[in-house]
């Protein structure tokens, strides 16, 4: 009986392994047909971001596992976590428990760190920079409607952190949508500071802008992408539990030179989404 049920167990991990190959190479595939531009090397940089919350132990457990697969199959070199809670969320401490093979480094707010980056080194000799901002506190003040001295020095605090930013790539990583209130009804108080927000990360040469709850912004065709992670609490109304594993997973990125490509992976193993930012001036590189 053990057996039969260890041998299930590898079947299923194989399949699911298998299933995210074939989605994604034949993605390549269709994406080259297309003219799109996504040419895969050997030097890219491949990195997972995922969503943090509470999730019923077993879809945790598929979650880790199949990013475990896929970190293995495509050499992926870390893990950013767009989780509110930090070092203290449950999917980053349960990830040793459930995927003890999963020995990555994962990257993640620090509560009480405020905005602060991650440099990163890319094996074509460029770099990539990671921005953590504590989207949370500033969300609630901007719901307040009123500006204070907090939320001031947090934004300066930003600017600092970007400004020294140096790499190739830069990447924003927070967990509430601020732009929203630029096309909202909300105070003009909080407009302005969202609006001084998006003007920070696009002066500073922000490539993308990675949410957890939502990508509402008022950005336009010429600065940045905004991109949101699969995440549990989007779909907690769900009833049906296919259709929450449909809409639950992470994001796999690629990173080279010229372009930075996004799949979207739900926990079926299927690529539901790509996205493709080109770096400004490479894209015929």
């Amino acid at each position: 009986m053990k057996k039969s049920s260890w041998g299930c167990t590898i079947f299923i991990q194989l399949s699911l392994c298998l299933i995210v190959y074939v989605s994604l190479h034949f993605g390549h595939q269709s994406l080259s047909s297309s003219n799109d531009g996504d040419n895969a090397g050997a030097l890219d940089l491949h990195f997972i971001s995922v969503s943090g919350g509470f999730r019923p132990l077993h879809r945790q457990t598929r979650l880790l596992r199949l990013m475990e697969r896929v970190a293995e199959t495509y050499k992926a070199k870390f893990v950013v976590s767009t989780s509110e809670h930090g070092e203290e969320d449950l999917l980053l401490l349960n990830d040793t428990r459930v995927s003890s093979t999963l020995k990555l480094p994962w990257y993640t707010t620090k509560k009480g760190s405020g905005s602060f980056r991650e440099h990163i080194e890319m094996p074509f000799g460029g770099s990539l920079d990671v921005v953590f901002v504590d989207t949370g506190s500033l969300q609630k003040q901007m719901m307040s409607g009123s500006l204070n001295g907090s939320m001031i020095s947090q934004l300066k605090e930003l600017t600092k952190v970007l400004k020294a930013a140096d790499g190739d790539w830069r990447i924003v990583i927070g967990s509430d949508p601020l732009f929203a209130y630029t096309l909202s009804n909300g105070p003009e108080e909080a407009k302005g500071v969202a609006r001084t927000f998006q003007q920070i990360t696009i002066k500073y040469g922000v490539n993308m802008y990675i949410s957890e709850k939502g990508c509402t912004n008022g950005a336009n065709e010429d600065s940045f992408t905004c991109i949101m992670v699969p995440n549990a609490s989007e779909n907690r109304g769900l009833t049906n539990d296919s259709k929450r594993e449909m809409e639950d997973g992470f994001l796999l990125h690629r990173v080279s030179f010229s372009e930075f490509v996004t799949y979207t992976i739900n926990l079926s193993g299927q690529v539901k989404d790509t996205r493709i930012v080109k770096q400004k001036g490479k894209e015929s590189i």
